[in-house]
């Protein structure tokens, strides 16, 4: 419940009066919808009207996907609620999460094209796996990678390999130890996401431990009577680029366009996202032009249309290296950059816009953790009695963009700022510090940062 509340409200503070989106019916999402609905953030903004309510577990007999069942019935509700429109309001597209060709035919019996780009490709395979892109296939040393998409010479990703069994793991581990017994090495799946299961500066042990892992979910696939290698997932052996606390640019790109570079909000360990800061202040602007230019070169190699993202990281040299791509999916951040996208400036409410090219919003996303009965409209009720809460008119302060309370990474700020990042950070920072002290009064011990602090590693 609390992946599908999370992953749902994430396009919110996207959707414009115009925009239909589907949540799940829980309280949770109600008090978000209510918030927004009410709350100063503009006058494009979510309509409740337009919300389509699902229940959260769907329950449908011959069918054990419940995901494409649930979004069947959301397309029967939207038909619905789009036959009541006039011929004038807007075209409606679909956007959803690892599209494939069940939902591009379902979306077409309702007069829907899609977003994005479909989850199998003719290069990389699945999406959900790109990052395994990277790097060379042990199992099929002619599957594509990036070495050979014709990137400028000057951006590569990480060394490594893409291992699917146990035996490849430990071939590629001591192969790149062979060429350099000093290399640090970093282990990941190939489909994580949130810096969830990597294992940065990896010893002997963590191989050893993740090679015995897998060679019993071999043996698992076996005695079903499958081979090993039916096994989906794939694991990345590749040298650690960098260090913690060090830049790591996001690149988010549409198509092969460049949207906007993040610098990325890292705990200490640099491993767990913590959220991200733009425009992106940390690397110089040649470097940020090296990695849109790579970045553009490999989004017209692979043929994408839809919104994807590169994190860097800078070697030794500062020059900048790909080490994760997200495809298949919109990114945390794309919601919070197309909120951002209808704000003006408080110098140019009530005029012509055409007549200046408006400066960018300066805005730090991130994860906080809130105590557990924490209401949404008392806590917005606070932030504002304290001038914490966005004000349009002064231009700065803290989006609610999502509440999850009592849960580790229970939501989502934006703490944003027409006065420039060093300015949005400060303001994210009085936030924490409200926070805890809320938390402190209610007796909870622990910080608003689910783990380290971000405001030291994004510190330019």
């Amino acid at each position: 419940m609390t992946e599908l509340v999370e992953r749902s409200t994430r396009a919110v503070s996207a959707c414009r009066a115009c925009d239909f989106i589907a949540l799940p019916d829980v309280p949770l999402t109600r008090e978000l919808i209510a918030h927004w609905a009410t709350g100063a953030y503009g006058p494009d903004c979510v309509d409740p009207a337009n919300i389509i309510w699902f229940p959260p577990n769907l329950q449908v007999e011959g069918d054990d996907d419940p995901a494409f069942m649930s979004l069947r019935s959301i397309l029967q509700s939207y038909d619905v609620l789009h036959k009541s429109r006039t011929p004038t309001d807007p075209m409606a597209a679909l956007y959803v999460m690892y599209l494939d060709n069940r939902v591009e035919e379902t979306a077409a019996l309702f007069g829907l094209r899609c977003l994005g780009d479909r989850d199998e490709h003719s290069e990389l395979g699945s999406l959900r796996q790109a990052k395994g892109y990277l790097h060379r296939s042990l199992a099929n040393p002619d599957r594509p990678s990036v070495h050979g998409a014709h990137l400028p010479d000057f951006v590569r990703g990480p060394r490594g390999f893409c291992c699917r069994t146990a035996s490849e793991l430990k071939e590629g581990w001591d192969r790149l130890k062979a060429v350099d017994p000093s290399i640090r090495l970093v282990l990941k799946p190939a489909s994580g996401s949130g810096g969830q299961g990597i294992v940065l500066n990896a010893t002997q042990q963590d191989a050893d431990e993740l090679i015995r892992e897998i060679d019993k979910t071999e043996k698992e696939y076996l005695q079903k009577d499958e081979h090993p290698h039916a096994c989906p997932e794939e694991t990345l052996v590749e040298e650690m680029v960098g260090a913690p606390g060090k830049p790591s640019p996001t690149v988010y790109m549409v198509g092969s366009s460049v949207a906007i570079v993040a610098d990325q909000l890292l705990t200490a360990c640099g491993t767990v996202n913590l959220g991200n800061v733009s425009p992106a202040t940390q690397v110089a602007p040649s470097v940020l032009r090296t990695m849109g230019y790579a970045c553009s070169a490999l989004g017209r190699h692979l043929g994408l249309q839809g919104q994807w993202g590169v994190d860097f990281v800078l070697d030794d040299h500062n020059q900048p290296v790909m080490v994760d791509l997200n495809m298949g999916r919109p990114n945390g951040s794309l919601s919070y950059y197309c909120w951002r996208a209808r704000q003006l400036p408080p110098s140019l409410h009530d005029k012509d816009t055409h007549l200046a090219e408006p400066p960018m919003l300066a805005m730090a996303a991130s994860t906080f953790a809130s105590p557990e009965h924490l209401r949404l409209a008392t806590f917005a009720s606070s932030l504002k009695a304290v001038g914490l809460l966005w004000d349009a008119a002064r231009g700065d302060g803290i989006i609610l963009a999502q509440h999850m309370p009592g849960f580790p990474s229970g939501g989502t700020v934006l703490a944003a700022s027409w006065m420039g990042t060093d300015a949005a950070l400060l303001i994210l920072g009085k936030f924490r510090d409200y926070v805890d002290s809320l938390k402190m009064e209610a007796g909870i011990a622990g910080s608003a940062a689910p783990t380290g602090d971000a405001r030291v590693a994004a510190d330019p």
